[in-house]
């Protein structure tokens, strides 16, 4: 039912982003874009890793796609979305996807995307932080 809800408020969120009105620029880091696999997640300084693949389960990734497409796998639902950059690594995410019971991994990775603000790229190394300084910590996918 949680998955349910975040997943609802992240609906709601693109229908009202997209019924303003008004013409966006969407910008977007040509070095942000291609797959990225989730490695870790850091919540109130406590570090959650990968956990070993779960039967069925797939691999926690977004793809960011150019012209702000972006698309994605929780463990077990698929995302599509869009993202918007701009100054000081600040970062927008929004989107829907199918409803089906996370993993506590996919759980925890799709109730911390919606509060995602603020972005730190590194060499194959992405940062996205959210509530608190929490992160999501990806690996770029080979």
């Amino acid at each position: 039912m949680k998955n349910f809800l975040v997943l609802a408020v992240f609906v709601l969120a693109i229908s009202v982003l997209s019924s303003c009105g008004k013409t966006t620029t969407i910008n977007t880091n040509v070095e942000l874009t291609g797959k990225w696999q989730l490695e870790s997640i850091v919540q109130e300084r406590d570090t959650i890793k990968k956990p070993a693949p779960a039967k069925g389960a797939f691999e926690v990734s977004l793809n960011f796609k150019e012209k702000g497409e972006l698309e994605g796998t929780s463990s077990t639902n698929y995302l599509t979305g869009f993202y918007e950059t701009a100054q000081q690594n600040t970062i927008q995410l929004g989107g829907g996807g199918t409803e089906r019971v996370e993993t506590s991994w996919g759980n925890t990775f799709v109730n911390a995307l919606p509060n995602v603000n603020v972005y730190d790229l590194k060499p194959n190394r992405l940062i996205l932080y959210y509530e608190n300084n929490n992160q999501l910590i990806f690996a770029r996918a080979q």
